[in-house]
């Protein structure tokens, strides 16, 4: 039977519930975890104990259940509140990343100078980081430099040592604003030998003719823009990646496929 009484206690359990968790929340972002826990947990009991209670008073077991539900409700309700509101406030500026990887010239062997060629990143025409990013940058034995060939301006690792090893390179350029989660292709590698479509085109790597013995090389140039967060939402993300695998013997100027990808 429902009485005023019986009726208080399950109105205060519905209540008890979601004052405890939104109190648990405040003190976790105080930096107080330990006391956080401990009120959660009071709350739990609390309510608990007058669940017991109201049911010795004659509460019907369905109204006990529908306050409880109510509290849980309410407090998923909490819980994507505050998700929504620290999200709100969440700006992350994203980045322009450009990896560069080639497998296969650990042990071999090179010239006075070896080099490989590979594309640079580019927006507009211009390079998207500073000389200072892709200049005199060493990579387990390899130096970087920006050069001029007949298709323009490339990146270079040049390595003096006789004994070579693989590439494995990263230039990253944060960005400093965010404005929305949209975001266009506007990078991409130059230089251009062909643009099929908007999501392919051809672009060009030089490999040293003097490294020995031959043996295949194995190319991954990947590029990526995007990466952040506008009111807690992911900016668009394209990655433009060349992977080819040069077969033993192959060398000089060699064209390669790059693919744009949204992700």
């Amino acid at each position: 039977m429902k009485t005023p009484e019986t009726r208080t206690i399950t109105l205060l359990i519905a209540i008890l519930l979601p004052l405890a968790y939104l109190t648990y929340w405040f003190l976790r972002m105080s930096s107080l975890p330990l006391i956080a826990d401990v009120v959660l947990a009071a709350g739990v009991i609390a309510a608990v104990a007058l669940g017991i209670i109201a049911r010795r008073r004659g509460a019907a077991v369905r109204w006990l259940t529908a306050s409880f539900v109510v509290g849980l409700v309410l407090c998923g309700l909490i819980f994507l509140g505050m998700g929504i509101w620290a999200g709100w406030y969440e700006h992350r500026p994203g980045l322009v990343g450009y990896q560069v990887w080639v497998d296969g010239l650990e042990g071999r062997t090179g010239g006075l100078i070896t080099t490989i060629l590979v594309p640079l990143p580019v927006e507009d025409g211009e390079v998207i980081m500073p000389a200072s990013e892709f200049e005199n940058r060493t990579f387990d034995g390899w130096t970087t430099t920006i050069v001029e060939t007949e298709d323009g301006k490339m990146l270079a690792f040049q390595n003096r040592n006789n004994t070579l090893t693989d590439i494995w390179a990263h230039f990253t350029r944060y960005e400093e604003t965010i404005e929305g989660t949209r975001r266009l292709p506007k990078e991409h590698l130059s230089p251009v030998i062909e643009r099929t479509t908007d999501d392919h085109y051809t672009t060009v790597i030089f490999v040293d003719e003097g490294i020995s013995p031959p043996g295949e090389l194995r190319v991954t140039l990947r590029l990526t823009a995007g990466c952040d967060l506008f009111h807690g939402m992911a900016e668009d993300t394209y990655r433009t990646e060349v992977k080819e695998t040069i077969p033993a013997g192959t060398a000089g100027r060699i064209v390669v496929d790059a693919m744009v990808g949204k992700y």
